[in-house]
């Protein structure tokens, strides 16, 4: 007897992807990441002259001296992404994949070392694994006289009052390529010092050895509850609801099109205890009888084939439906001329 599928379930998921690179370009919005990333390699991400001109990771190979080093730049941070503000933790997730921080300062800005010290401090909030990372300072846009005249006091701060070694501060122009191979060979020397990556799965996914159903396999027919809603329906008849996994299961399933089948839905509902059990909680005829959250349908006293045979055609008729199984097709004597 045909049967319909079981119900599968339904969920809604929310994947997150984090890019994996050797180097992540980090700054201020506005600082040259993506000059600096279209100089490095052949990525050609969206360049204009002002902030939140990235707003989605964009992936460049460098190649230079045959040797091959991905970076990543990443969309702008202001103060509070690590709660989430501006870009925030679009920018801050795919950082904590890089092996190394190409930390990008705008030599134009109004006060740099400010900057630097911003960023630093959203990147120890959201994580603090990821100020613990090895970290190259470039000092950008070292071509424009204004920018220039303040190198030397950044430096000497960062040298002095942070702490970063003299090989790891360097002065760039990512429009002109003035300093930019230095600055890739040092941050090379660093991935060479952290030696190969060392590959640790993360997951916190379940080891499913069953595919997961809506209701229980192995579920009792018998086992049920009747709940009957004490509020009357229109015309003075009551609803009764019927809660079980078996029974739902089944009749989730049931192909209310063949006739067949719902002869066996009453039987199961007559062997299973459920019509005696809406008896007792005394169900009328006329009353609505809910299957869960699947169906209704109204308790009639005559139980009888014919009875049974003569709702089914209605349901039939009300929703359109063209009859299927063996009360489509002509009986034998019809078949013979109808003697």
């Amino acid at each position: 007897m045909a049967e319909k599928g079981e119900a599968g379930l339904e969920q809604w998921l929310d994947l997150e992807l984090k890019i994996v690179a050797d180097v992540g370009i980090v700054g201020v919005p506005n600082a040259g990441k993506s000059t600096l990333l279209a100089v490095l390699s052949a990525a050609r991400p969206k360049i204009a002259n002002y902030p939140f001109t990235t707003l989605v990771p964009n992936l460049g190979v460098c190649e230079m001296d045959f040797r091959t080093t991905v970076f990543a730049d990443v969309p702008g941070l202001l103060e509070g992404a690590h709660e989430g503000h501006g870009l925030g933790h679009a920018f801050l997730r795919h950082i904590s994949r890089c092996r190394v921080l190409l930390h990008l300062l705008d030599g134009t800005s109004p006060d740099p070392i400010g900057d630097y010290k911003a960023i630093q401090l959203e990147l120890e909030l959201f994580n603090p694994a990821l100020v613990e990372k090895p970290q190259i300072i470039a000092y950008n846009k070292i071509d424009i006289p204004d920018s220039g005249d303040y190198w030397e006091f950044v430096r000497e701060y960062l040298i002095d009052e942070e702490g970063i070694p003299p090989n790891r501060v360097f002065p760039i122009s990512a429009i002109t390529g003035r300093g930019v191979r230095e600055a890739v060979s040092a941050v090379r020397e660093v991935l060479d010092e952290l030696g190969p990556a060392e590959v640790q799965p993360e997951t916190n996914a379940l080891n499913l050895t069953s595919v997961p159903r809506r209701f229980n396999a192995e579920a009792r027919i018998d086992k049920f509850s009747i709940e009957a809603d004490p509020n009357q329906l229109p015309g003075g008849t009551r609803l009764f609801i019927v809660r079980g996994e078996a029974v739902e299961r089944f009749a989730q399933m049931t192909n209310w099109d063949y006739y067949e089948a719902v002869k066996r839905f009453q039987r199961v509902l007559e062997v299973s205890g459920i019509n005696e059990a809406l008896k007792a909680a005394g169900i009328a005829a006329g009353d609505t009888v809910a299957l869960g959250d699947l169906g209704e349908f109204v308790w009639s006293d005559d139980q009888s084939e014919a009875a049974a045979y003569g709702a089914w055609l209605e349901d039939m008729a009300s929703r359109g439906r063209t009859r299927q199984g063996g009360s489509k097709w002509p009986t034998p004597k019809a078949a013979r001329g109808g003697y």
